[in-house]
């Protein structure tokens, strides 16, 4: 993804089942990755962007993402249970996931920052990535007046 602003991000990318623990319980926005590029509607996303949210507590939302992914029907995290019920795993194993956060100030903060990174996506590859399903359009309207 071209990102202009990297800055309060996560350094490193980190593995996601080791490390989603380890997020903030703070609130922020968040970016699952593959350990490879994926092929997009336009273009290949070279960092394998699976899914780019927000919450008020980036640990419990991480653990909610971890857990909806590994048990079928389990519910609070709809990437997390959309990447099991399309049976991602098979190409997308969940130990083999990365992430990243950034933490923010409020939620309000954490959701304009995920707007951001969304809209960015968005323009780079005409698609959001495959287990979103929801754009901030509200944060993009005002941005652009």
């Amino acid at each position: 993804m071209k990102v202009d602003n990297w800055q309060g991000w996560e350094p490193e990318w980190l593995r996601l089942t080791e490390h989603f623990l380890s997020a903030p319980a703070s609130p922020g926005a968040y970016i699952i990755c593959a350990n490879h590029e994926i092929r997009r509607a336009v273009g290949s996303d070279e960092h394998g962007i699976l899914t780019i949210g927000e919450s008020d507590n980036l640990r419990r939302r991480l653990a909610a993402f971890v857990r909806c992914a590994r048990n079928p029907g389990a519910s609070g995290h709809m990437a997390g249970w959309r990447f099991n019920y399309a049976s991602f795993e098979t190409v997308f194993p969940l130990d083999t996931l990365w992430v990243s956060w950034c933490p923010t100030f409020d939620k309000t903060s954490a959701y304009a920052k995920e707007g951001e990174m969304l809209a960015l996506y968005l323009a780079q590859h005409f698609e959001l990535p495959p287990l979103n399903y929801k754009f901030n359009w509200p944060k993009l309207e005002a941005a652009v007046l």
